[in-house]
Formats: structure tokens, sequence, C-alpha cells
């Protein structure tokens, strides 16, 4: 027996020793996952793909594991801390859809204030929720501790059992130590089982905050809307006063109307007699001057000769003048075009050695780069030599441990192994946690010195800036590959780097370099290039220049020519003045006719608009009128559907709340059901732990027999006992710190009822609040009603004032068909004095032409006496076509003259055209100057003949000039008379026209007002079945809040009751608190029993041993 004891006693030791090294492991095996972990953290500043998967290595949830559980203490706190974590996420989460509608412009101050205390109270139960959950998360791991425990402590009890029964005892403590295990499993479950309702019951909690908070934006969506339909109806009612008023407006306008239309028709008429007699006037000058232009014809006839040859030199001149602007234009373009080149392969240079210095530091940092990156792949090979050797340590540990004999002297020598490798895994570890630290110190170092060489690269770039401003193109060049090679050669390198990587960076650089003059040579012969062909253009420019002052001195020449002939023009023009001064009165008469006939016309056509425009806005109002009544109707018809939806989500919601209640109905059960088996269960401890009193009272008869044999056993009881008290003890207070747990979360159970109960009547109040709401809206809605009625009498008013109106429509028709038949009589008679006039101006021509031939005899003879003064006579005569028939030339003369003193201004004009044109016409010039030449000979002899002369001469050109003026002044009176005539016919036609079609207007407008009529009436009738409806809804809306009531105040009976049983409950657990504490005391009474047992087994061993000594005494007394 000693030794099958001693057997399981050695067995039970390492089998502890074997699970504290594997809880060992464990841990060191989670210190070096964090140690990996942290160098993710390191490696993911090198390579961005590496930080999608350190951070889903974070992301992974950390769950609890009663293997985990069954760890010592360490292990519980490292699996606690994410516990918390994870349990803080869905607070976290839950805070993102918590947003309201900050951004609502609403002004209701007490809302927003329940709003902020809701969400207060929401975290206080969030953080509540969360003390809860790591308090779960702590009494489990207590209650794994304490089973774990009670195993250890039943194990020794079995050891006991089995050192103090006999084998046939053995069987049966099997048996029982299996039921045990039964039990505790039982437990476990349990427990599983609350930590899932737990979860449960904050998910509930979540989805009820989210419920509230639906509810409440939907109770200011309505609001809004409530408000919005209350604007809609004062902008109606506004907007059907400002239609009344409009219509008011509209008719006093149209009486004014029909005042000023019957003043314009009188002053037409007193008119239309004046013209007539101003037409007769005009007829008798007409003939007048058209005895005049026959005689003016054949003057015109040459003048308009000569007018063309002078034409067709101008455009020549101007033709040549444009080629050359061409040219000049062209290399202009070149210019600019090689300029434009020039700065783009400065562009281009600048971007290249821009791209070169991000070459050189981009290849620096991707060297530094890659020895940091050799350097942590070296640092995780060792981190992974160093966990597999661990592995290896561990594995030959577990042979160890099962080739260990079953002596207590190898336990101990065991244990000392095991601590060694403790120590040298805690070693281990700092050396991992100093690697770290040393990584992120190389980090952070690496940083401080990419900032500063970003530093550097900037300076380098502001002195290139300043360099290329200060100095040319070709210094520019020259001075930047120096700039850059001594940049490249004083560039600090402070990575150290193996002699490999400095002969690659040379390599580099001297290729780099190699491109670089080659790209500079080729922009250097672009360059020279361009330089070449600039000088070549600029040579070319300024012989056009020398050509250009040589053409111009020649062109001085000519306006001075000119100047001389224009002095003789001015002349003429003084008297052609003062016949324009005469037809200028009389087009200031005509004018100023038919301006007023004009200003009748736009009058009459502005009256006609405002008419269309005020008929539009009618219009417009009717649409407006119809557009927000439908609008009214369709959010009466959607908050209708929002309250029935509202009504529906709290039938939703209280139906839950119902679930939700017999849920927890259910969970007190269970939790009733879980406290009678573990009073059972106790029931059961206790009949155990009497019949382990009775057995120990049956083994000590056995006990007192082998006192002897059994001394060292029971001094190893004695020990192990005395450690068991403490643990008994330990676990009494470790209940009582579950109790006192336990009675903190039922108080806060109760604190949320409260808080829960006082929500519901919150939500009751803001239903009560919109009910009150709606019956307001109720009101204003049979208000309008009202008022549409008022509109209605108006509306009829207005029908009546338009049946007014339509007769004084009538009226003025009658006026206008009158008016129209003397229309027709006036043009009748103005065709009658058309063809009077066509047929005299017909006689007129026929004495023109006759004239004309007797001109043309007359003018041979005066041909063949003056044969050289017919060129200067041509001339005179071009400008007199000019002045008379070419009336924009004359315009353009008349602003020459203003600008540069008459004449001059004409002549500079043409200068400034012929520069532009004379390098394309040299060949014209010449011509020109071989013609004035001739000219001047010809000038020369004409003036000698024209002193004889002059006295015929100027009694011929008075006569024609004024002749040929009189016929210009009545053909320019005749066509303006004509054109006034048939814009008088014109605006007389567009007038009738836009009389029928006001009337066709005014026909439609009775017609749409009748239909308005009858849509006003069918929109009553709506309205009063819509009022019914209204009243029907509140009916509803009363039943279905009585419903609610009702509901609502079962709901509060079934808290009550749930309440009442919760307070059971706390009765039941605590009657069960007094079984505890009583089961305890006997626990005690019978430990202050085996200790008197104890001392009274003492007492027999002395007595014993002292029997023993004088039986020894007394032997050794017989044999002597």
């Amino acid at each position: 027996m000693e030794s099958s004891s001693s057997e399981y006693c050695n067995k039970d030791n390492e089998e502890e020793s074997l699970l504290a090294n594997v809880a060992s492991l464990r841990h060191e095996l989670k210190i070096t996952e964090w140690s990996l972990q942290s160098l993710g953290e390191e490696l993911s500043s090198v390579s961005p793909s590496e930080n999608s998967d350190y951070a889903s290595n974070l992301l992974r949830p950390e769950k609890l594991i009663l293997e985990d559980l069954s760890q010592p203490n360490q292990l519980g706190l490292m699996n606690h801390i994410p516990y918390k974590k994870v349990c803080k996420m869905p607070s976290g989460s839950t805070d993102f859809p918590k947003k309201p509608r900050d951004k609502m412009s609403f002004s209701s101050a007490p809302m927003d204030q329940e709003i902020r205390n809701l969400r207060e109270k929401l975290n206080k139960l969030r953080q509540q929720n969360a003390c809860l959950v790591s308090q779960n998360h702590s009494l489990m791991t207590k209650m794994e501790s304490v089973h774990f425990e009670l195993t250890q402590s039943r194990a020794k009890v079995s050891m006991l059992e089995s050192v103090q029964q006999q084998a046939a005892n053995v069987p049966i403590l099997e048996e029982q130590i299996i039921n045990l295990e039964a039990e505790v499993s039982a437990q476990d479950k349990v427990l599983r089982e609350a930590e899932d309702k737990l979860e449960q019951s904050q998910k509930m909690v979540i989805e009820k905050e989210q419920s509230l908070q639906k509810s409440q934006e939907e109770c200011i969506k309505l609001k809004v809307d409530l408000l919005e339909q209350s604007k809609q109806g004062k902008r109606a009612e506004r907007q059907r006063n400002e239609a009344l008023y409009n219509a008011e407006e509209l008719s006093k306008a149209f009486q004014h109307y029909k005042e000023k239309v019957a003043e314009k028709l009188e002053k037409v008429q007193v008119e239309e007699e004046i013209l007539e007699k101003n037409l007769i006037s005009c007829e008798k000058e007409n003939k007048r001057l058209q005895e005049k232009c026959g005689l003016y014809k054949s003057d015109l006839e040459i003048l308009k000769e000569k007018l063309r040859q002078l034409k067709e030199e101008n455009n020549n001149g101007k033709e040549k003048l444009r080629l050359m602007a061409v040219k000049n234009s062209e290399v202009m373009a070149q210019l600019t075009e090689s300029r434009q080149s020039i700065l783009k392969l400065e562009s281009e240079l600048e971007d290249k050695e821009e791209v070169l210095r991000e070459k050189f530091s981009l290849m620096n940092e991707n060297r530094e780069l890659k020895v940091r990156v050799v350097a942590q792949n070296e640092r995780l090979d060792l981190c992974q030599q160093e966990i597999e050797s661990s592995r290896v340590e561990l594995r030959s540990l577990e042979k160890v441990m099962s080739q260990l004999p079953l002596k207590r002297e190898m336990f101990g020598f065991k244990s000392s192994l095991s601590k060694h490798q403790m120590s040298s895994f805690s070693n281990k570890e700092d050396n991992y946690i100093g690697c770290c630290e040393a990584n992120k110190m190389v980090i952070s170092e690496l940083r401080i010195k990419l900032a500063i060489k970003e530093a550097e690269i900037q300076k380098l770039q502001a002195n290139l800036a300043a360099n290329q401003l200060s100095k040319s193109l070709i210094a520019f060049n020259d001075k930047q590959e120096s700039g850059k090679l001594s940049s490249l050669e004083t560039e600090p390198v402070k990575l150290g780097g193996s002699q490999l990587a400095e002969r690659i960076k040379d390599q580099n650089q001297y290729t780099v370099n190699k491109q670089y003059e080659r790209e500079r040579q080729r922009l250097a012969s672009g360059i020279e290039e361009l330089r070449a062909k600039l000088m070549q253009i600029e040579a070319e420019n300024s012989d056009l220049k020398v050509n250009m002052a040589h053409r111009t001195s020649q062109f001085q020449l000519i306006q001075e020519e000119l100047l001389e002939k224009a002095s003789n023009s001015s002349k003429l023009e003084s008297e052609m003045t003062k016949k324009c001064s005469q037809l200028l009165t009389l087009e200031k008469q005509l004018e100023e006719k038919i301006v007023a006939y004009s200003s009748i016309a736009a009058k009459n056509a502005e009256l006609e608009q405002e008419l269309m425009e005020k008929s539009e806005k009618i219009r417009s109002l009717e649409t407006n009128i119809n557009t927000e009544h439908e609008k009214i109707c369709l959010a009466f018809e959607k908050a209708k559907k929002i309250h029935l939806e509202q009504h529906k989500e709290m039938e939703k919601q209280i139906e839950r709340l119902e679930s939700q209640l017999e849920k927890k109905d259910q969970q007190f059960k269970e939790q009733e059901k879980t406290m009678s088996i573990l009073q059972q269960d106790i029931i059961c401890k206790q009949h155990h732990l009497e019949s382990l009193d009775r057995l120990l009272t049956e083994s000590k008869g056995e006990m007192e027999k082998e006192n002897m044999k059994k001394d060292e056993a029971l001094r190893t009881l004695q020990n192990q006992v005395s450690e068991e008290t403490i643990k008994v003890r330990q676990l009494d207070s470790a209940l009582e710190i579950c109790k006192e747990e336990l009675a903190l979360h039922l108080n806060q159970l109760e604190g949320n009822k409260e808080k829960f109960e006082k929500q519901l009547k919150k939500k009751s109040e803001e239903v009560y609040c919109l009910q009150k709401e709606l019956k307001i809206k109720n009101h204003s809605l049979q208000e309008t009603a009202e008022q549409n009625v008022m509109l209605q009498h108006t509306l009829q008013q207005q029908q009546q004032m338009l049946q007014q109106e339509t007769i004084r429509n009538e009226e003025l028709e009658d006026i206008q068909t009158k008016l129209e038949k003397q229309v027709s009589k006036l043009e009748q008679e103005l065709q009658k004095q058309r063809e009077s006039s066509a047929e005299k101006l017909r006689k007129m021509e026929e004495k023109c032409e006759a004239a004309s031939h007797e001109a043309d005899l007359k003018r041979q003879k005066v041909v063949e006496l003056t044969g050289t003064a017919r060129q200067v006579k041509l001339e005179m005569d071009q400008y007199k076509e000019e002045l008379s028939k070419m009336e924009k030339e004359i315009m353009y003369l008349k602003r020459d003259g203003e600008n540069k003193a008459m004449h001059l201004s004409q002549l500079d004009m043409i200068l400034e055209q012929t520069k532009t044109e004379l390098d394309k016409k040299t060949n014209s010039v010449k011509e020109l100057e071989k013609l004035q030449h001739n000219t001047e000979s010809e000038l020369t002899e004409a003036l000698q003949k024209r002193e004889a002369l002059e006295s015929e001469l100027q009694n011929a050109h008075g006569e024609l000039k004024s002749t040929l003026r009189q016929l210009q002044e009545l053909k320019d009176v005749l066509q303006k008379a004509q054109l006034s005539l048939e814009e008088k016919y014109t605006t007389i036609k567009d007038l009738t026209a836009e009389l029928r079609e006001c009337k066709m207007e005014n026909e439609d407008k009775k017609q749409e007002l009748l239909e308005m009529d009858q849509a006003l009436k069918e929109r009553n009738w709506e309205l009063k079945q819509r009022a019914a409806q209204v009243t029907h809804l509140d009916m509803t809306i009363r039943e279905h809040r009585g419903e609610m009531e009702q509901k609502i105040i079962k709901l509060e009976g079934t808290l009550q009751k749930s309440e009442l049983e919760l307070k059971e409950c706390n009765k039941q657990i605590e009657s069960l608190n007094e079984k505890l504490q009583n089961s305890k005391e006997q626990l005690r009474e019978k430990e202050f029993i085996t200790l008197q047992n104890e001392q009274e087994i003492s007492q027999l061993k002395k007595e014993n041993e002292r029997t023993q000594q004088k039986m020894k005494e007394m032997e050794s007394r017989i044999r002597s």
C-alpha cells in the first residue's frame, strides 16, 4: 500500500510539473509571436505590401479557450488583455452609426437635450457592459482555477483514501472521482452557456440603441415635414392673394389701354391728312427733279469709269502690300517658332537634370533600403532559428520528462532543470526585445537622414534656379555640368556600404555623366543652328525695312499731289453742302413723322406685350396654385404613410420587448435551474464528506494497529492536509468574492430596467406631442379649406369682371372693323397715286433721255475744243460720283476729314493700306509713276488752255452741278417716301394680325377660366373628402393609442412580476449563501476534530514509544 501511494503521489507531482512546463512554454511562444509582430511592423515601413498582412494579423479575433484558462495566472492575464480589446470593439463600432443630423437647422432645443441625455446614458450602459464583460471574464478565470484546485484536492483526497482504505475501496473512490469530474464538466458547460447569454444580452442592448436612434431620426423628419407643409400652405395663400391683386391691376391697365388706343387713333387720322398734303407737294417736286436727273446721268457715267480705273490701281497696290504683310507674318512666325523651340530645349534640359538628380537620390535610397532589408532578413532568420531551437528543446524536455524516474530526488533535479530552462527562455525573450528596440532606433535614424537629404536637394534646386536667371544659355549649360559634378562630389555619404556598392555607384555616375554630355552637345549644336537662322532672318528684315523706307518717300510725293487735287474738290463740296442742308430739312420733317408713327407702333407693341406678359403671369399663377395644391396633397398622403409606418414600428417594438421579456424569464428560469443544480452538487459533496468521515472513523481502528508502519506516511499526510486547508480557505474567499460580484451584477440589471422604463415613458410623451401636432395640422388644413372657399368667391367675381371685359373687347372689335375699312380705302387711294406717279416717272425718264442725247452732242464739241482738260473733268466727275452715289465712300472721307483736316485723313488711311500692300505691288507702282509723269505734262498743257476757256466752262459746270444735285435730292426723297409708305402698310397689317391674335387669346382665356372653375369645384370636393379622411384617421389614432396604453400596462405588470421573481431568486441565493456558510462551519468543525484526533494519535504514539522503551528496558533487565 505504501509503495502504491508513493507512486501515485509521484505521478501527481510529475503531472503538475509537466503542466507548469507546458504553460511556461506556451507563454514563451506567445512572447515570440509578439516579437515577430513587432518585426513585421518595422518591415512594413520598408515594404508597403507587408502592411496588409500585419493588419490582417492584428485584426484576427483573439478568443479564450478552456486550456488557456486552465494555465497559471500569467497566461490568464495575457489572455485577459485581448479579450478586453475584443469587448471594446462593439462599443467603438456602435458609435459610428450614431451620427445624427447635425446639419438639420431645427429649432427644438429640448429635443436636442433629450438626445444628448440619451447618448450619455447609452455611453454609460456601454461602459457598464464592458465592466460586466471584464468581471465575467475574471470570474471565469477564477472559477476554472478553483476547479483546477478542486481536482488537485480531490486527487489528494483520493490518495489519502487509497492510503487509509483497503484495496476493495479503491474502485468505489475511482467511480466517485469520475462522477465529480462529470459534475465539474457540467458546471463548465453551465458557465459557457451563461457567457453566451451575456453576449446575447449585449447584442439586444445594441439593437435597442439602434432602434432608439431610428425613432429619434424619424421624429425629427416628421417635424421638418410638418414645418415645410405649414410653409407651403402660407406660400399658397400669398400667391393666391397676389393673383387676385394682379387680376385687379390687369383690369385697370386694360381700361387705360383702351383710352390710350382711342387717343392714338385720333392722332393717326390727323397725321394721315397731313401726310396726304405732303405727298402732293412731293409729287410736284419729283417732276422738277426728274428733269434734272437726265442731265446728270451722262456726267455720272463718265465719273464711274474714272472711279473704276482708280479702284483697279488701288486694288493692285493693296494686293502687293498684302503679299508683303504675308511674308512679314511668315518671318515673324518663324522667329516665334525658333524662340519656342529654344525655350522647349531649355525646359527639356532642366527636366532631364531634375530626372538625373532624382535617379541618383533614388539609387542611394534603394541601396540603403536593400542593406536594411538584408539585415532585417538576417534577424528574422536568427529568430526563426531560435524558435526552432526552442521547439527542439521542448521535444527534448518532453522526452526527458517521459523518461524520468519515479523518485522524489529525480523530481527535484528535474524541477531545477526546468527552472534553468525557464531562465534561458527569459534571456532569449530579453534578447528579442532588445533586437526590436534596436530595429526601431535604426528606422528612426534612417528617417532623420532622409529628411536631411531632402533639405539638401531643395537647397540645390534653389541654387540652380538662381543660376538659370542670372546666366545665358551657353554659360548655363557649362556651369550646370560643373555644378552637377560638384554636387555629386560634395554629397555626404552617411550610410556605410561595402566596396562593391561604391564601385556600382561610380559606374552608374560615369554612365549618367556620359549621357548628359551627349545630350548637352546635341542641344548646343541645335542652338547654333537656330542662331544662324536668326541671323539670316534679321538680315532679311533689315532689307525689307530699307525697301519700306524708300517706298514711303515715294508715297509722300504722291500725297502732296493728291492734296492739291483735294483742295479743288473742297470747293465743289462746299456747294454740295448747301443743297444737302436743304435736303436735310426735308428729311428731318419726314423722320419726325416716321418717328411719331414708330413711337405709336412701339407703344402699341409694348401694351400688347404687357397684355401677353400678364396673361402668362395669370397662367403661371394658375399652374403654381395647381402644383402647390398637388404638393400639399402629396405631403398629406406622405404624412399619413409615415404615421402608419410609425404605428407599425411601435407595435413591432412592443412585440420585441415582449419577446425580450419572455427571453429574460427563460434566462431567470435557467439560472434557477443552475442554482438548484449547484445546491444538489453541494448536498452531494456534503454526503460525500459524511461518507469520508465514516471511512475515517473506520480507518482509525486500522490505523491504531499499523501506527508503527505508517509514521512516515502520516507526517507527509499532515503536511498535505495543512496545504489543503489553506486552499480550502482560499476557495471560501473566492466564493465570497463571486457572491459580491453577482450582487453587483444584479444591481446593475435593476438599474438598466429602471433606465429602460424611463426611456419608454419618454417615448410615450413624444408620441403624445406628435398627436398634438397632428391636431394642430388638421386645424390648419381646415383653415386652408375655408380660405379656398373665399378664393372661389373671388374667382367668381373675377369671372364677372372678365365677362364685362369681353363686352368691351367686342366694342373694340367693332371699332377695329371700321378702322380696317378706312385703311382699305386709303390703300386703294395710295395705289391710284402710285400708278399716276409711275406714269409721270416714265415721262420724266423719256425727257431725261432726250436731254442726255443733247448733252452728249455738247460734250463732243467740248472734247474737240479741250482735249487735255477732259482728264481733269473726269477726275472731278469721279469725286462727284463718290459724293453722290457711293455713300459709304463719302462717309469714309468725312471721318478721315474730321481726324486729319478733311482730306488729309483720307490720304493717310489710303497710305496705311498701301504701305502693307506696296511690297507686293512694286510693278504697279512703277506704272502709276509713269502715268503721273504723263498727267503732269498734260496738266501743264491744260492749264495754258484753261485760262482761255474758263469763262465758258464755269457756266456749263455750274448748270450741270445744280441739275445733278437736284436730281439726287429728288430721288432720295422719293425713295424715303416709298419706304415710309411700305413701312406703314406693314405696320397696319401687323396691327390687324395682332388684334386677331388678341381676340383668339381672349377666347382661349375664357375657356381656360371655365375649366379652372370646374377644377376648383372638383378640388374643393376632394378637400372635403380629405378632411373627412383626416377625422377618420384621428379616430383610428386615438383607438390605436388606447390599445398601445393597454399593452404598456400589461408590460408594466409583467415587469413587476419579473421583479418579484428576481427578488425571490435573490432570497434563494441568500439562503444558499447561508447554507454554504453552514457547510463551511461544519468543515471547520471537522477540521478541528481531525486536529484533535491527530493530537490524540500523537499522544498515543508517544505512549507507544514509552511502552516500547519500557519493554526494551525490561528485556534488557531480563537479559541481564
